[in-house]
């Protein structure tokens, strides 16, 4: 019995490799190097200081425009967790002349999707149509942009559906883990909670609250408006002047990271959970998107725990060692420095073995050099996926946007396979020794701590002097 589940598993293993393998050829095999090139775009400032970017692609009778302002949850008052994202949840639940069901039936009558979002740095609201309805997919898209009235009868529904999303993270032990990890690296700062926010602020969360953070931070002045599809570049200009030109005036306050004076105790937290498997996540804080070493790091964490079946922490934990099925590591970047993280899932007996694992392979990557077969995997991989960031017009008007917001340059897509090819192996070494700190790692870990394994001591600490 036992040697047939393994040869099972094992065979699984295999065919899973086989078919991502052949999948990732088949991907790098179609799509040559030229169709990374930066989708072509008019820029131009509108009257109102709002940037506006078009790109003409006249393959398909559709377009999609989206707006993304300054007024992303770092924006929340400390008190006021998940404002911005109610606010942005919010702009749809009706105008000074629709009602939330008015909105919706205008949408779905076009065929038309809307749909709005708050991300940690930013807030975008978006919609995609044909071109035949330019006229009415334009005129919905402003109205509300610029009028929303946050009825106090949506706010309470919105705000309930939040808390209730919450709560069910309660019983999901990732999540659990995730929200604990970041409230323990950042200590209560702009980065410190997931989006949505906390239950705590939620509930007291007012019209007022959400009225008084629109006209603060949905300005003009800084947003980034792209339009990507069957039009065209001249008439959409004249259209979005004409039809902006009485939007609140001027640009949100700049917005200032609150200065860490070091690194925060890295203390363990530790969650009893009754669930088999172990959830841990280790990390410290990370780069922000605007760092020079951005591409040297893409390429290390690809080599440690960003591909998957191909990366060290996965060949270690899983393949070699039995312990997970799934493990990773990864950089959030924002526009002030994120976090550095590994995730995995591990049973709770074998919890500490995967942690030591992990440290190994923080410790291994800081000290030798990769091999060449590493590097240029990474780089194949990296360089060849790059084009299916742009394979349609929906992507293409969010890259183009990050790309404006970010401040990557217009150049952006022309140049990143050079960065990521220039990075040789001892630029991997150097990053590695300079943005991993295993001595700073947080460690959380969500089990069920009476069978739980987990170390007594920082996780990846030297072991201490004789």
């Amino acid at each position: 019995m036992f040697t047939s589940l393994v040869t099972r598993r094992s065979w699984l293993a295999w065919r899973s490799l086989v078919r991502f393998t052949l999948g990732v050829g088949v991907i790098l095999a179609l799509i040559s190097p030229a169709t990374a090139a930066t989708p072509p775009a008019q820029r131009r400032t509108l009257p109102n200081g709002a940037r506006l970017i078009v790109s003409e692609q006249h393959s398909l009778p559709m377009f999609v425009v989206q707006i993304v302002v300054d007024a992303g949850a770092r924006r929340d008052p400390p008190g006021r967790e998940g404002l911005a994202s109610l606010t942005a949840d919010l702009l749809t639940e009706g105008t000074r002349t629709r009602t939330a069901a008015q909105i919706s039936e205008a949408t779905d009558f076009i065929g038309a999707s809307l749909d709005t979002s708050a991300d940690t740095d930013y807030a975008a609201l978006s919609l995609t149509a044909l071109t035949k309805d330019l006229d009415t997919a334009l005129g919905l898209f402003t109205d509300v942009l610029q009028h929303p009235t946050f009825p106090d009868a949506e706010v309470a529904r919105r705000r309930e559906a939040a808390l209730a999303v919450i709560a069910t993270e309660q019983d999901d032990p990732g999540r659990l883990a995730q929200r604990a990890f970041l409230k323990a690296l950042f200590d209560g700062g702009p980065y410190g909670y997931p989006k949505i926010g906390t239950p705590e602020a939620l509930r007291t969360l007012k019209r007022s609250d959400i009225d008084a953070f629109f006209k603060r931070y949905y300005r003009p002045e800084g947003s980034i408006i792209t339009v990507v599809g069957d039009v065209s570049t001249e008439d959409i200009v004249t259209r979005l002047q004409a039809a902006l030109k009485d939007w609140n005036t001027g640009a949100p306050e700049p917005f200032v990271y609150p200065a860490a004076s070091s690194p925060p105790a890295s203390t363990p937290v530790f969650i009893d959970r009754p669930v088999t498997q172990a959830n841990i996540i280790l990390g410290h804080s990370g780069i922000a998107r605007d760092n020079p070493d951005y591409y040297a790091l893409t390429v290390m964490n690809f080599i440690l725990g960003g591909g998957g079946f191909t990366s060290r922490l996965l060949d270690n934990i899983r393949t070699k060692g039995g312990l997970a099925y799934s493990v990773g590591s990864n950089f959030s970047v924002n526009k002030s420095p994120g976090s550095f993280q590994i995730v995995l899932q591990t049973k709770n007996a074998s919890a500490e073995d995967a942690i030591k694992r992990a440290c190994q392979e923080l410790d291994q990557i800081r000290q030798e050099p990769v091999s060449d077969e590493e590097l240029s995997g990474a780089q194949l991989y990296l360089t060849g996926s790059f084009p299916l960031r742009l394979d349609s017009d929906a992507k293409v008007a969010g890259f183009l946007s990050q790309v404006e917001f970010f401040g990557l340059g217009a150049d952006y897509a022309d140049t990143y396979a050079a960065r990521i090819n220039a990075v040789t192996k001892d630029t991997v070494l150097r990053v590695a020794q300079q943005y991993l700190h295993p001595e700073q790692l947080q460690l959380v870990v969500v089990g069920k701590l009476g069978e739980a394994r987990v170390p007594s001591t920082p996780p990846c600490a030297p072991p201490a002097a004789p």
